[in-house]
């Protein structure tokens, strides 16, 4: 799961910086424009991403049978809930320290 958040954190800071058009003499509200639409992105590109690995872990675990199904079916699940509480939490700072930049 460490290697997973991990890899989440890294993909949350590889997202691609998309800034729109904003008034050129006030500075500050294009950083804090571009803070909140980077962090947008960031967590629509891990929300994907967490769903991609969720599936791709749950069709591992139909390879199994019985107890062992549901075991990792539950971890699988637990997993998800973690790296989406991580998403939501960095989207959430990123987003109040955009709004603190106005």
């Amino acid at each position: 799961m460490t290697k997973f958040l991990a890899m989440l954190g890294a993909g949350l800071l590889a997202a691609s910086l998309n800034v729109s058009a904003v008034a050129a003499d006030d500075p500050a509200k294009a950083d804090a424009k571009a803070m909140k639409e980077r962090a947008e992105g960031d967590y629509k590109a891990a929300k994907k991403k967490i769903d991609a690995e969720e599936k791709a872990a749950k069709a591992e675990c139909d390879k199994l049978n019985g107890a062992e199904k549901r075991a990792c079916k539950k971890t699988a699940g637990a997993n998800e809930e973690a790296a989406e509480k991580q998403a939501k939490a960095t989207y959430k700072k990123a987003k109040a320290d955009a709004q603190a930049m106005k």
